[in-house]
């Protein structure tokens, strides 16, 4: 059992070197979008609202709307990149962030999340997460803040707290973000 954990978080971090790299894990992606949930919460059209807080820098915090994601697949693995972009509460100026999630779509588990932003995607400023066992690499763990909800294909942030090197975090909140499961 743990060296499937061991080699979920070696595949984990290969698939994030690839999407550094411009890359998927096998090339597989049907470009869908998130579905907006409307404002109160359920399945339809609406705007999809992403809060993120206790940033640092700070410039990273704000009220953001989700403008885009893409799916990829890789085994039984599943990875969102969800794009929301607004304006950042401490700093005015445009906020971009790109958050990550890789999920097990056997059992629905959360393997990591990875938040990055900044004024432009293409130069992040920041980068921080977590994962469901401490790396050296990301030593803040998910526990059960991130929920994919496989059956009604929607996923939620509660308090999750992210951390990465040089002091960088943030805190993702988001109710029922519905979204095209592959």
């Amino acid at each position: 059992m743990l060296s499937d954990w061991i080699k979920r978080l070696l595949l984990l971090g290969a698939m994030a070197m690839l999407s550094a790299c411009g890359g998927t894990s096998d090339g597989a992606s049907d470009g869908t979008a998130i579905q907006s949930p409307s404002a109160g919460g359920g399945i339809g059209t609406g705007t999809s609202i992403l809060t993120v807080t206790n940033a640092f820098p700070t410039s990273g915090a704000g009220s953001l709307t989700v403008t885009s994601s893409t799916a990829t697949v890789s085994g039984t693995n599943r990875r969102l990149v969800i794009i929301a972009s607004g304006t950042s509460t401490n700093g005015g100026g445009p906020l971009f962030h790109r958050i990550t999630v890789d999920y097990d779509s056997v059992t629905g588990t959360v393997i990591g999340v990875l938040d990055e932003w900044g004024t432009s995607l293409a130069t992040p400023v920041a980068t921080a997460g977590c994962a469901v066992v401490t790396t050296v690499n990301v030593p803040q763990l998910c526990n059960n803040t991130v929920v994919i909800d496989q059956v009604l294909r929607q996923i939620t942030f509660s308090n999750t707290a992210l951390r990465g090197s040089n002091s960088f975090a943030s805190t993702l909140n988001a109710i029922r973000l519905s979204f095209t499961a592959l």
